[in-house]
């Protein structure tokens, strides 16, 4: 099966299928002596259950159980095998991510900061745009379309093995868009040096690593919080997550926040990315009682 996969995802995923297999899947199967003939759903369960008392969290569990669920379904297409033993497992329940998101005040605060050094303006485009970090990283001149003023994200740098590989295509097949450039972010592109394949390269003409892109923002996110203690210190996701945020309290509907985000999902994009904040839950109760006020 991750023979077959080689050929279905990206080389990143591919790391986390074998690192998930090799140092957890196949050590409690091996140890009891567990062929495809022999499987019960109670030994995924007490996989699950085990993993839990070692204090893994319930994401990293759940993407373990996803990795054996897609193994024995394969098995069960090719007829090894009459049904999926890895059905109906209870899993730990996960607790949903909410992040912090800045508000408008901080959102302003954050771009000029970041807009005082050239070398920053990749995290002015990412926040204006909701990108991932692989997809800022990855980024090159040539999606960069000025007379039909747009910018096709088509390319993104990812980490394998402590290499950095440049590969044509994103995340998942939603995840490749096309976006609308406004008047400001045409004119920071065009302020950036024009000497490399990509807008925001490191020293050697190369894109940044995501972890390097990362670690960057945060040196930024520390001077700013530093000049400005009212402002947190956000990761790149929290950005996305701010940018969609954004969005939806600025009348857009989840379906376009969807696609601008590039999420395969909606309610990915509903449940996670979109916060119902304090300040927009009471701006509608207080449009609620305006209404019955004028209807008395």
């Amino acid at each position: 099966w991750l023979g077959q996969m080689k050929t279905q995802v990206r080389q990143n995923t591919m790391d986390g299928y074998r690192y998930a297999f090799e140092k957890h899947i196949r050590p409690f199967f091996d140890a009891r002596g567990m062929t495809l003939a022999t499987a019960r759903p109670m030994d995924f369960q007490d996989f699950v259950n085990f993993k839990f008392e070692q204090g893994l969290s319930p994401t990293s569990i759940a993407k373990f159980h996803s990795i054996m669920h897609k193994c024995l379904k394969y098995a069960v297409a090719l007829q090894i095998i009459p049904n999926n033993p890895a059905d109906n497992v209870m899993l730990p329940k996960r607790r949903r991510f909410r992040g912090q998101v800045y508000d408008r005040a901080q959102l302003n605060v954050f771009l000029a900061a970041a807009l005082q050094s050239p070398a920053e303006a990749a995290f002015v485009l990412a926040a204006s745009y909701g990108l991932r970090r692989s997809e800022c990283a990855g980024l090159r001149w040539s999606a960069i379309d000025f007379r039909a003023r747009r910018m096709v994200i088509n390319h993104t740098a990812i980490l394998s093995n402590g290499r950095i590989l440049y590969v044509d295509n994103v995340k998942t097949r939603s995840s490749y868009r096309t976006l609308p450039l406004n008047n400001e972010t045409m004119q920071l592109i065009h302020t950036l040096p024009h000497d490399s394949l990509y807008l925001f390269p490191n020293a050697n003409g190369e894109p940044h690593s995501p972890n390097s892109w990362s670690q960057k923002l945060g040196r930024c996110m520390c001077r700013l919080n530093e000049a400005h203690p009212e402002v947190p210190i956000l990761t790149a996701h929290e950005l996305r997550h701010t940018y969609g945020t954004y969005l939806r309290r600025h009348g857009a509907d989840i379906y376009t926040i969807q696609k601008l985000l590039g999420h395969k999902d909606i309610n990915v994009t509903a449940e996670i990315y979109v916060h119902n904040e304090l300040d927009t839950l009471r701006e509608a109760v207080t449009a609620l009682e305006n209404r019955a006020a004028a209807a008395k």
